[in-house]
């Protein structure tokens, strides 16, 4: 049952994932003046800052789109240089996605309170993606999928943001993106945080009690072999 639902929920990730990287893909129309369904405080932000913003919002897309088929046991097993190209890629993208981020922050249309909110997510994804990639080249691989768990958990706040939005209009009487912004710049990320955190402690626990059962096993099958042998 549990693994029914961990790959039920990873479908609808990766569901949700592809549709809204597949929309943000708009963004990579700005630079030719072709503003597609792009947001007035958004817009603001990139008149203002635009290196800094379309590198994010063009580089952020791909990593969306790339990371739900990082945590897909049947390829890593079947294809893992696949895994291995499509993970730099990954981190690629999120180092220079989180960089940009984190200097555009200061310049979030939702002032200040936006400012640090998103500031703090760029530098957590930065840092999380960067100890992946350690953990990854050291070859510790229990801990890479930790830190890449919460890698891509501050990557999927970009599909909990919009999901909020509408939630926020029809249930608490805001009007824009730039009027929830102060709220999205934190609660687009904190939730998907606590829900990798709780389920890396249950999936530690459950790894655990899977080692000790298997040398439980392990012990009472040499001393049933040890007395059949002195028999």
């Amino acid at each position: 049952m549990e693994n029914r639902t961990v790959h039920l929920a990873r479908l609808g990730m990766t569901a949700l994932a592809v549709s809204v990287a597949l929309y943000s893909l708009r963004f990579w129309a700005v630079p030719a003046g072709i503003w597609i369904a792009v947001d007035g405080g958004i817009r603001d932000v990139i008149e203002n800052v635009p290196v800094q913003a379309l590198v994010h919002m063009t580089v952020a897309p791909i990593a969306l789109l790339a990371g739900p088929f990082q945590f897909m046991p049947g390829l890593r097993a079947r294809r893992p240089r696949l895994h291995r190209w499509t993970g730099r890629a990954y981190a690629v993208c999120c180092l220079i996605a989180g960089a940009s981020a984190l200097a555009t922050a200061p310049f979030a249309s939702g002032g200040p309170v936006a400012g640090w909110g998103f500031g703090i997510l760029a530098a957590l994804w930065i840092g999380s993606t960067a100890m992946g990639w350690v953990t990854a080249r050291r070859r510790r691989f229990a801990a890479h999928r930790i830190w890449m768990r919460f890698s891509y958990a501050m990557t999927f706040a970009a599909v909990t943001l919009r999901l909020q939005i509408p939630l926020g209009v029809m249930f608490f009487g805001f009007t824009s993106y730039t009027d929830m912004s102060p709220w999205l710049a934190y609660t687009s990320w904190i939730p998907n945080v606590i829900a990798v955190a709780l389920y890396s402690w249950w999936w530690c626990r459950s790894s655990a009690r899977g080692i000790r059962a298997d040398a439980r096993d392990a012990i009472a099958v040499s001393g049933l072999s040890g007395r059949s042998a002195s028999k």
